[in-house]
């Protein structure tokens, strides 16, 4: 074979190239919008695992609380009455005396949401009355006697 010959059948498999690999690109003007076509399958998922569009709203009502539970109202007195005298803190005591579980975190209860504890403790710890670091109760159950402070509360505007 000749090289004219061969350089010839080189320049027609070229060309033969490029018009294929062209056949399969999009044309430019379909790059010039996004459409719901020419995205990728997981783009319509991306949203769902962030907290943007479908986490909780901004203005969810939480508390963070701490309580000293004892099973009668005296023994809640006392408790109020030796916490009063400000030589002890409020988790020393809860360690002390309560009878809850939380006793060994200084009777904190983290974060929850209104409905979350019984009916009475709730009034108290959502209360606009109720400010944070202040002392309530003592505050009567079907558990008991509580004492509690409310650490924190977010969202709900500013009502508390």
């Amino acid at each position: 074979m000749s090289s004219s010959r061969t350089f010839a059948m080189l320049l027609v498999a070229a060309a033969a190239f490029v018009s294929f690999a062209t056949a399969f690109t999009p044309s430019p003007s379909t790059h010039s919008r996004a459409s719901p076509l020419s995205m990728g399958i997981f783009d319509a998922f991306k949203n769902a695992f962030s907290n943007e569009e479908y986490g909780a709203p901004p203005d969810a009502v939480k508390a963070t609380a701490r309580h000293i539970l004892v099973p009668t109202l005296d023994e809640a007195n006392q408790v109020l009455a030796e916490f009063s005298k400000g030589e002890t803190s409020f988790s020393a005591l809860a360690s002390q005396y309560s009878t809850c579980p939380s006793k060994s975190q200084g009777g904190s209860l983290g974060s929850f949401s209104p409905g979350t504890m019984v009916k009475e403790f709730d009034e108290v710890v959502f209360s606009p009355d109720t400010k944070a670091g202040e002392v309530k109760g003592p505050i009567q159950t079907q558990f008991g006697y509580h004492l509690l402070v409310v650490d924190k509360r977010t969202g709900g505007g500013d009502w508390y």
